[in-house]
């Protein structure tokens, strides 16, 4: 071999470590835009989680396994606001209760002391947590904790796959988060084309839907046409009588829910441990069917209700308003497209996909509870 083959081989060999280098960082290094518009760069997957919100999204993308990646989470008043989840949950994953608390379960409140201390690879929150701590956002990144925000409160269906493909891309899941987001647009999609060929004159249907913490002796909040269930409502077509309020929810005042006699009540429920636990509406995980009917039909003997259409008709229904702010919520879009357009989507079943979704996804959870009921039916 000559000198100057010699060199050539060299530098070949040379060369390929240092293409072998550059692919092995490039592999590496992960960009994701979240949904605050922000871009997220990681020089290495993440192991260290801090998941401040959406802990079931969370688990559903990563399975089980995922659990032992998350170093913190929001845990305070997990427990009084959303019994059902936490009892299943934490059953299922006796571990969670040893994970540290760094904030609330349902507010925007977020321990920074703790956070910084746990030294997580990435924050998880919502867009609520991210409008209310930027200042301290800037502080976790500037200690090295990439911060993403998710957004599955808006309800709006592209918000939903963004943020579980993010998930996916984060915990190496993205066939699982695929999976997911096929089937929420599948859904999704037959839902808007069957109602956009449908006679304008078979929709907006007048709907009325509360939430049912407080119980039947005081009128709970309503959603506008901007979350959660109003935003549901809006892709469906119906007249939901919140749906231009100014405020994302409020309480509807009962004169003008009596003046414009809905066609359709929906009343959601959980478990919320507060002073209305006798008679607020129960709903969702670990409730008796026979539990969220008897709360149902209190909520039905309001005074002046028996003159509303949707009393006269038997068109009153309870749903969870717990399993919302996930990706297994598209069943609810499911069982209201059937409520308000029957024959359209007789072939829905609604109940089947949510006992689909938990045994894919999480197998380990006892999934069992009360998700949609009618009243009489």
């Amino acid at each position: 071999m000559t000198t100057l083959q010699s060199c050539l081989r060299r530098l070949l060999l040379t060369l390929g470590v240092l293409f072998a280098f550059l692919n092995a960082a490039c592999a590496s290094t992960m960009t994701v835009t979240d949904l605050a518009g922000r871009t997220v760069t990681f020089t290495k997957a993440p192991e260290r989680f801090i998941v401040a919100n959406y802990i079931a999204n969370f688990m559903m993308v990563g399975g089980a396994v995922s659990l032992n990646r998350v170093v913190g989470m929001t845990q305070d008043g997990w427990q009084q606001m959303r019994l059902g989840e936490y009892r299943v949950l934490t059953q299922a994953f006796p571990r969670i209760k040893d994970i540290p608390s760094i904030g609330g379960y349902h507010d925007s409140i977020l321990n920074s002391e703790k956070i910084l201390a746990l030294k997580p690879d990435v924050l998880i929150i919502n867009t609520a947590q991210y409008a209310d701590n930027s200042q301290r956002v800037e502080v976790f990144e500037k200690a090295g904790i990439r911060v993403v925000v998710l957004d599955y409160h808006s309800m709006q269906p592209e918000h939903h796959i963004r943020s579980t493909q993010i998930l996916g891309q984060l915990l190496g899941r993205q066939e699982t988060a695929q999976r997911q987001c096929a089937r929420y647009r599948e859904i999704l999609t037959t839902i808007e084309k069957r109602i956009a060929q449908l006679p304008d004159a078979a929709k907006h249907r007048r709907v009325y839907v509360e939430g049912g913490s407080k119980g039947v002796g005081e009128y709970g909040n309503s959603y506008n046409a901007t979350v959660l269930w109003g935003a549901i409502l809006k892709r469906l077509q119906a007249a939901n009588l919140a749906e231009n309020i100014k405020q994302p929810y409020a309480a509807l005042d009962r004169e003008y829910v009596l003046s414009r006699n809905p066609e359709v009540i929906v009343i959601v429920g959980s478990i919320w441990q507060n002073k209305h636990e006798s008679d607020q509406m129960r709903m969702g995980l670990t409730v008796p069917e026979s539990l969220a009917r008897e709360r149902l039909s209190g909520f039905a003997k309001r005074p002046l209700w028996q003159r509303l259409k949707a009393v006269q008709t038997d068109q009153v229904y309870g749903l969870d308003h717990g399993s919302l702010r996930c990706m297994l919520d598209y069943t609810f879009s499911m069982y209201l497209a059937k409520v308000l357009y029957p024959d359209t989507f007789a072939d829905f079943d609604a109940q089947k996909e949510i006992e689909t979704f938990w045994r894919t996804y999480l197998p380990e959870v006892d999934a069992k509870g009360t998700f949609f009921i009618r009243l009489n039916h």
